[in-house]
């Protein structure tokens, strides 16, 4: 039985909720017009911070050549002959392979590719297949995925449940559930407020491994001002972004909640192109 809107409860309450299966065209839309106190609170903690405005957007910077780039697709990159997917295939780089980007050229259709170097072998590859950030290995019950340096997977004896943080940050970057039920009991970090709804910022359909379409719903989350007291002070003001994508395969269900300082992270992009599922 597909779960589709089981993430759907992360924008219409308390975040603890538990939800059974409900049609996608059902999911209810958080107001935008949530009220915060922004005035501190008689007990010893601040209040929930006022939500800051939205954060600026930011250009990706394009590195200088030469750099190193990794393949960052599960079913791994053509090498071809010259930047165009009509041209020879050469080889096909796995997962994870690192190689050197010497050239950068566009195809007819805008896409960029670069030309690398691997050992003996040079070729060009699409940049989208590719990141420019060193990549190391997770899997974890029925996922495989990419993970960028400084991104670490906590130990847990729940198989079905799998967080990774980012180094110096107390939130995690991603809660991974995995079911192969009709029903799941989403788990978020205690760090959060369950008593203040989601804000909804704006939704995305995007392709995650061979699941398509697949929603992602990007909300506000406020942050519990009594455990994280330097709150006002992150890049998300105490508002961190939550990215909720849930995938549903013939085996296994799969939610990943993401927590952001931007509405549209790279990194997000890049852990869910790098997604495998069984």
């Amino acid at each position: 039985m597909v779960i589709g809107a089981v993430a759907a409860f992360l924008l219409a309450g308390p975040l603890t909720s538990f939800y059974k299966t409900h049609a996608v065209a059902s999911r209810p839309q958080p107001s935008p017009s949530t009220t915060i106190d922004p005035h501190a609170s008689p007990t010893t903690c601040p209040a929930s911070l006022p939500m800051p405005k939205a954060p600026a957007a930011s250009t990706p910077s394009t590195p200088s050549l030469p750099f190193p780039i990794w393949v960052n697709d599960p079913l791994g990159v053509n090498l071809r002959s010259a930047a165009s997917a009509t041209s020879t295939r050469l080889a096909t780089l796995t997962q994870g392979t690192q190689a050197t980007a010497d050239g950068r050229a566009p195809d007819a259709s805008g896409n960029t590719w670069y030309h690398i170097t691997l050992g003996s072998q040079a070729g060009w590859v699409r940049s989208d297949f590719v990141v420019t950030s060193a990549l190391h290995a997770a899997s974890g019950s029925g996922w495989s995925l990419m993970l960028p340096q400084g991104y670490q997977v906590a130990s847990s004896s729940n198989a079905s449940l799998t967080t990774v943080s980012k180094t110096g940050d107390d939130l995690p970057f991603l809660v991974l559930q995995t079911t192969t039920s009709d029903t799941l009991t989403v788990q978020l970090p205690g760090l959060l407020r369950p008593d203040i709804a989601p804000v909804a910022d704006h939704t995305a359909t995007i392709a995650v491994w061979s699941v398509n379409p697949v929603t992602e719903q990007v909300s506000r989350v406020a942050l519990d001002t009594c455990k994280v007291t330097s709150a006002w002070a992150r890049p998300d003001q105490g508002w961190p972004f939550m990215s909720a994508v849930y995938v549903h395969t013939k085996g296994r269900n799969y939610e990943f909640s993401f927590f952001t300082a931007e509405p549209n992270s790279t990194i997000v992009k890049q852990v869910l192109d790098s997604v495998a599922l069984s």
